[in-house]
This record gives structure tokens, C-alpha cells and sequence, in this order.
């Protein structure tokens, strides 16, 4: 499956973001770096916005947990790509 593929079943889930953020984890454990991650969902992110089916709260969702993985967000949010909690 696909990097695209992945993101979009996880945007697809009945939690998105608990579901991206475990992308994320798994996409660490594959040996993507933290900035490759990063880079993978803001390139996915205009493919989303092209979509038939685009749902701005896809786009919402998806620039939090970006924002969570590069830290610009509350302290509690931030998301460490080896982290182990949900």
C-alpha cells in the first residue's frame, strides 16, 4: 500500500487523528526520519485538496497531527514518531 493510500484510510477511519498519528509510528519503525514523514504528508496534502471527495475537516485534521509532529502545538499534543503512547 501506498504512502497516499495509507493516509487516506487512516482519514478514513472513525478517528482520523489517534489513526494518522499511528501512521506516523509506523512509518518511523519502517525508518522514515521524522522530516521524511513530515515531508510525505505535506506533499500528500494538495493530492487530498484536488479530490472529488474533499472534506475540509480531512485538511484539518491532517495539518494537526502535522503540527503535533513538528511541535507547534500545546505540549501535550506533540507527537515524537517513536512515541509509544496513543
Amino acid at each position: 500500500m501506498t504512502v497516499d493510500e495509507r493516509l487516506l484510510h487512516a482519514l478514513g477511519c472513525s478517528q482520523p487523528g489517534p489513526a494518522l498519528r499511528s501512521l506516523i509510528r509506523e512509518l518511523s519503525r519502517e525508518g522514515h526520519a521524522k522530516a521524511q514523514i513530515y515531508q510525505m504528508f505535506e506533499e500528500f496534502l494538495p493530492r487530498l485538496r484536488r479530490r472529488d471527495d474533499y472534506r475540509e475537516s480531512e485538511d484539518e485534521i491532517l495539518l494537526d497531527v502535522m503540527d503535533a509532529l513538528t511541535g507547534w502545538c500545546h505540549p501535550e499534543a506533540r507527537l515524537s514518531p517513536g512515541e509509544t503512547t496513543p
